[in-house]
């Protein structure tokens, strides 16, 4: 099955579009006619987009040099004006659907290996609505004969409300230098202000967390949005801009930040993980909402 320019999903009060040629991305997810995840414009690119896979690798690679047991390899800045690359090549290619239902498909991206990864592998995503709201798996499989660093995540983007509240833990922080890469894990006493739910309001941040605990609830006035991870996403990212963007994205992933360029360092807890031949690395999310007051149904 070739891929297409959108899929539209639906179950119950749920519907979500799906664009398997911008990068996996979703468009939307609705529910009883409110945006759970941030909407893409028309003629959205990637960035734009409600939720995007990444893979094989969250966040930056340092000046685009992956540090791999093998060898260094060169990568491609694919995020100008940085010199990083970022977020893998996942979310820069078009995805092939292999099978699809009325809330449900997967979608299959084959790399060969080039000036964005050097390693040939297999990268699968699913996208299923259900009673409780959106699930989503990511995998990546080393078909390259040397064993390949690898890492994955999801990048979901939440719109801002007033009153809007956000609950989670971690017990670390990675700091960030200037430029924007990790230097350090700040001590455990770095917990999360986040214990309980506490308002976002003001919130600004671009960081990543170690420790997390796996689980976030975001607190809106009439309803609430509980996301959990797999026990192998340890990391979260928040990008909390601040601005007229009006958004926070919370992002649960498996590794920090350059962690390949980290663990080759010796820092420790990176989260990097190394796939020989033929192993497979999964992740899921699951997004849930629960009702909390008055909505109307659209």
């Amino acid at each position: 099955m070739d891929h297409l320019s959108s899929i539209t999903l639906a179950h119950g009060d749920s519907r979500a579009e799906l664009h398997p040629a911008t990068g996996g991305a979703l468009a939307c997810w609705r529910w009883r006619g409110r945006d759970l995840l941030r909407p893409a414009p028309e003629d959205a690119t990637v960035r734009q987009m409600a939720c995007y896979p990444l893979a094989p690798y969250s966040n930056r690679i340092g000046h685009a040099l992956l540090q791999a047991p093998d060898q260094r390899h060169a990568l491609r800045a694919n995020f100008a004006p940085e010199p990083h690359s970022i977020h893998g090549f996942g979310w820069q290619r078009a995805w092939q659907v292999t099978s699809r239902t009325n809330d449900s498909a997967e979608l299959l991206l084959a790399h060969a290996g080039d000036a964005d990864w050097p390693y040939a592998c297999t990268v699968r995503q699913s996208v299923a609505l259900d009673d409780a709201g959106l699930r989503l798996s990511l995998s990546v499989t080393n078909d390259d004969a040397r064993a390949m660093p690898a890492g994955l995540g999801f990048h979901p983007y939440f719109p801002l409300a007033p009153g809007l509240r956000l609950a989670t833990q971690w017990d670390g922080l990675w700091r960030a230098g200037g430029e924007r890469l990790p230097m350090d894990l700040a001590p455990h006493s770095q917990s999360s202000p986040f214990a309980t739910p506490q308002p976002v309001a003001g919130w600004q941040a671009d960081d990543c967390y170690s420790g997390w605990s796996g689980s976030a609830s975001l607190h809106y006035p009439d309803y609430v949005l509980r996301m959990s991870a797999s026990d192998n996403c340890r990391h979260l990212v928040c990008f909390a801009p601040n601005d007229e963007r009006n958004f926070i994205a919370i992002e649960p992933v498996t590794h920090a930040n350059n962690a390949f360029a980290l663990a080759a360092r010796g820092a420790k807890d990176t989260g990097m993980r190394l796939l020989v031949q033929g192993a497979t690395l999964s992740i899921a999310m699951r997004l849930a909402v629960e009702e909390t007051g008055e909505l109307h149904h659209a």
